[in-house]
């Protein structure tokens, strides 16, 4: 996990999978752990019924998956549900746990439309980008965003076009972007719709909108530079090496080991695909 932690409980033999963040704990300080440092992520549905039955089975703490499966069958909140997982073991003082109980207050006191955004954006940070966009749009369902100011649309906005650029969907990446600068007037949304416009190939809306919004030949240089200095940086990507190898394959005439090396490449990208779009 990143970290040493030394563990007086028992440690499992088979992990526990948090699949939101794709990260295995072995034991219940690394669950303290894994809750300290992804607080902002934490939800109910994070810890269910197989967690608990984990705890049982794996780290034999009776008690704790007990009382943890009343807090699941009584409905309870993350609160109640954090302070027993970090009070059955000595991982975390009394105050560093009252801290945590204070971030927990503090997203739970947000308006609904800004916890769903919370959600949404874990979804983002872990690349989970199908989830993500779904969780947005609940958002722009929901009655309590009508009350929200337009920096909120526009953030949201851009964050969906942040993931839909991850999904390889640059056009429709722009449009959110565009739609992402009318609310909130930043230049980042701006420079990002027209971004995803160049990766799409999209001319003659990219030249339109520098007409329209009457962009400085100053803006467009920079931008410029920023869109190339981006290409170099892929260029140079692990990714783009192991490409231009297949291709190298091809040159010399060794077809054998090319299908070969392209059968296991795309295999690789299909399962990062679905550890993208799978909870």
């Amino acid at each position: 996990m990143g970290k040493l932690i030394q563990c007086s409980s028992e440690l499992a033999r088979e992990p526990y999978h948090f699949r939101l963040t794709k990260t295995n704990v072995y034991s219940m300080e690394e669950v303290c752990y894994y809750i300290r440092h992804n607080i902002y992520m934490m939800q109910e549905e994070v810890f269910d019924r197989e967690f608990a039955q984990w705890i049982r089975r794996e780290l034999h703490m009776d008690k704790t998956a007990d009382k943890l499966e009343r807090l699941i069958d009584d409905h309870r909140n993350m609160k109640d549900i954090v302070v027993t997982l970090c009070c059955s073991c000595d991982y975390y003082e009394e105050d560093e746990i009252r801290e945590l109980i204070q971030i927990i207050d503090k997203t739970e006191h947000l308006p609904g439309y800004a916890r769903k955004k919370y959600k949404g954006d874990n979804y983002l940070r872990c690349q989970s980008y199908e989830k993500a966009v779904e969780e947005y749009e609940k958002v722009f369902e929901s009655d309590e965003i009508l009350q929200a100011e337009a920096t909120v649309y526009g953030d949201l906005f851009h964050n969906m076009g942040v993931a839909y650029v991850n999904m390889g969907e640059f056009h429709k990446a722009s449009e959110l972007f565009l739609k992402a600068y009318e609310k909130n007037n930043r230049e980042e949304s701006l420079a990002q719709c027209m971004y995803a416009l160049r990766m799409c190939k999209d001319v003659g809306t990219y030249k339109k909108l520098l007409n329209d919004l009457e962009i400085s030949q100053e803006d467009q240089d920079k931008w410029d530079k920023e869109y190339q200095r981006a290409l170099e940086l892929a260029g140079g990507s692990r990714e783009a090496i192991r490409v231009e190898k297949l291709r190298g394959l091809v040159r010399s005439g060794n077809m054998e080991e090319y299908y070969g090396k392209v059968h296991s490449t795309i295999a690789a990208w299909k399962n990062e695909y679905r550890k993208q779009i799978s909870i």
